[in-house]
């Protein structure tokens, strides 16, 4: 024991030192089967891998965007921004379906919702023909489920800077029912520090942002399924979801001219109260015929409300007096219905059949109203007042057909086709009437996949397919939205979908102890969106543009050794070369970079009943339509261990030990040079306590 000690001693000072760790896929996935091997790290799977959230050790504690950085090839930003092989536009989903929440305000979502809740999260780089095709690089889908079958589950935690978290899951099935209920309440204080500098021809401007946030999140779901017969199961599923905040800002500006004379200075105090609230409601029904036919169909509807109050007050940095006062107020409302049928079916011969329908609604409504303070007196800005409506409606076909080879040969052939209606109305107090466009589209999204199955170790796939990226309403809307001083956001009326062309090829290697999958993919994006910021007197506007077409290709590796018994080492790596179209936004040619991620992660069986894991990853500069943000790592642990026959669990994790995960953005154009440099929550600790009945 003292021998096994000393060893763990030493490969944790190797693993902690090696900046970039990710966890152990222990799992094999061959022939559509999942085989969950040892429960260290979580993540199980080949095409389409698993993180459960519960036995990743140093996720335990965290948010959702902390445990996201646990999968391969993927990364998120410290505002929440996920990205996946290069792309931050991977799409989103909850159980297979999309909702409001996870749209441009997921990365708020994220940072706050505690990773206990969707236990379980998906990612599939070739997801089903059953999903929407949203998302250039693929899907990671959040999964309400359970694990085990303990009836009660409790948690309760604490963490450094005032951070608490408190959970219960519910898992009883009386006879023919199946009921899951869960709840998780977190609390957390948050630090954020922002600092930019901003050059042009006329002007260098300096802006330094220090902000605190104490943000609320409860989260609750509900669902109840039962066999209605041998055949047939029907569910109902509720999810309800409210963060409440409040935040202040201090915003130090100044302005100089170009031989550095200061021109302006004014300290701007925002005190901000947000909140987002979201519920849903679905219905899901499955039949099987037999053993080799089903046919499934689900009804969602899912909505969201975001309300945000701003209250500015401009404050002379020389005597400290308010110089003016001015206020926003932001009402959004996202409705979202959803609706699928399906039909599988397998024929002799190793045919087979998938077709469907999928019908989605989704109406964004907006208002902002911006007052200002004048002798005394609150009067309305007109010129920064406004409100639109934007309706969405998509019907897509969908079909497969495939077939299986007893020589292990294996392919699939599908589509999509899709109709897309889109309305905008818009208004402003400065227009005489209200102006609205109407479009519509029709787009097919082929696709299609062969593998073959060289042994019962291995594997090989290769498939291509065609996605799309979509703009929001807030994306397409004319108006700019100055609600946050540090990014001003500038509507793109004229912004068009992204298509992306994807091409795979993968192979599985799963021997005794050891699991190896490496893929080499290429996109090919036609109307690439990315943001681009522009230099308005000194106000610094980022705008959603179609900056042309580009290309990336890459590599990807995962692999997992069990050299022990009571070890297993992993290790994942991206690299991919991406490609800018920047002539659009002033450059006179193309621009390139080689970015990745390397992570690594090391787990250990101490005892019995004491677990460890250390794990971090290091990413490289990423490129960006004007730059590039440069790179970055973090480095995490969590240890647990167990009382009372495994019941109890107590868990400790520290993340990001070094407090290396700050974000500096660099802008280079012949008429901006930017430097911009965004930090939150440094090395934090979390002590949770679990027990399953």
């Amino acid at each position: 024991m003292k021998k096994r000690i000393a060893t763990v001693f030493v490969l944790s000072l190797f693993g902690l030192g090696a900046m970039a760790q990710t966890p152990v896929d222990t799992a094999f996935y061959l022939n559509n089967i999942e085989v969950t091997g040892s429960r260290f790290a979580g993540i199980s799977g080949g095409e389409v891998k698993r993180l459960n959230v519960e036995r990743n050790l140093s996720s335990v504690s965290v948010t959702a965007a902390d445990a996201f950085r646990q999968l391969p090839s993927v990364v998120t930003d410290i505002e929440g921004g996920v990205t996946y092989r290069g792309s931050n536009r991977v799409g989103m989903l909850i159980d297979g379906i999309p909702y409001g929440l996870l749209e441009e305000y997921s990365g708020d979502v994220l940072i706050q919702l505690p990773a206990l809740f969707f236990n379980r999260i998906a990612l599939s780089a070739y997801p089903s023909i059953s999903l929407v095709p949203d998302g250039d690089a693929g899907v990671m889908g959040l999964e309400s489920s359970v694990s085990g079958d303990s009836p009660l589950t409790v948690t309760l935690g604490g963490g450094w800077h005032e951070r608490y978290n408190a959970g219960a899951v519910l898992n009883l099935n009386p006879g023919k029912f199946h009921i899951v209920a869960k709840y998780n309440y977190r609390k957390e204080f948050r630090d954020r520090t922002y600092s930019k500098q901003t050059i042009n021809k006329q002007t260098q401007t300096s802006m330094n942002n220090n902000a605190s946030a104490r943000p609320d999140v409860h989260m609750a779901d509900l669902r109840i399924g039962y066999d209605l017969s041998d055949k047939d199961l029907i569910s109902v599923y509720g999810l309800y979801h409210l963060m409440d905040y409040s935040r202040y800002g201090r915003i130090d500006n100044q302005v100089l001219n170009a031989q550095g004379d200061l021109m302006k200075h004014v300290i701007r105090n925002r005190y901000n109260d947000q909140r987002q609230e979201a519920f849903a409601a679905e219905a899901r029904w499955e039949h099987r015929f037999n053993e080799r036919a089903m046919l499934y169909a689900t009804v969602n509807f899912n909505n969201f409300d975001y309300d945000e109050d701003n209250d500015f007050k401009n404050e002379n940095p020389q005597n400290g007096k308010i110089v003016a006062e001015d206020n926003q107020f932001i009402n959004q409302t996202k409705r979202q219905y959803y609706w699928t049928l399906g039909y599988r079916q397998r024929f002799d011969e190793g045919w087979r059949l998938e077709a469907g329908y999928i019908g989605r609604t989704k109406e964004e409504l907006y208002d902002t109203d911006v007052n200002a303070k004048t002798d005394g007196v609150w009067g309305p800005t007109n010129s920064k007042c406004y409100d639109y409506v934007y309706n969405r409606y998509l019907n897509l076909l969908f079909a497969s057909v495939g077939k299986n080879w007893e020589n292990g040969w294996d392919a699939e052939i599908g589509f999509q086709a899709e109709l897309n209606r889109q309305v905008m109305d818009e208004y402003s107090p400065l227009w005489e009437t209200r102006d609205e466009s109407d479009n519509n589209r029709f787009h097919f999204y082929p696709r299609a996949r062969v593998a073959y199955q060289a042994s019962g170790k291995s594997r090989w796939t290769l498939g291509y397919q065609q996605r799309v990226n979509r703009p929001t309403g807030a994306n397409l809307s004319s108006f700019v939205d100055q609600s946050d001083a540090t990014h001003i956001i500038a509507g793109n009326p004229a912004l068009k979908d992204e298509f992306v062309h994807t091409l795979e090829l993968g192979y599985e290697l799963a021997l005794p102890g050891f699991r190896l999958t490496p893929s080499i993919y290429y996109r090919n994006r036609s109307n690439r969106i990315m943001e681009v910021a522009t230099q308005v007197d000194d106000q610094t506007i980022w705008q959603k543009q179609n900056v042309g077409n580009s290309q990336s290709v890459g590599v990807d590796v995962a692999a997992n050794w069990r050299p022990v018994k009571w070890m297993t080492v992993g290790l994942a790596g991206d690299l991919y070369r991406d490609e800018i179209d920047g002539r659009t936004v002033g450059y006179g040619e193309k621009k390139s970079m080689w970015c990745g991620d390397v992570k690594a992660n090391l787990n250990f069986s101490i005892t019995p009943t004491t677990e460890l894991q250390l794990d971090g990853f290091f990413i490289s500069d990423q490129l960006t339509a004007q730059g590039k943000i440069n790179s970055r790592y973090t480095v995490n642990a969590g240890i647990s261990q167990y009382f009372l026959d495994r019941k109890l669990c107590a868990n400790l994790s520290v993340n990001n030990l070094f407090d290396s995960l700050e974000e500096t953005t660099i802008i280079d154009t012949p008429d901006l040079q930017m430097t911009q440099h965004r930090n939150r929550d440094a090395c934090v600790a979390w002590l949770t306590l679990t027990y399953s009945l």
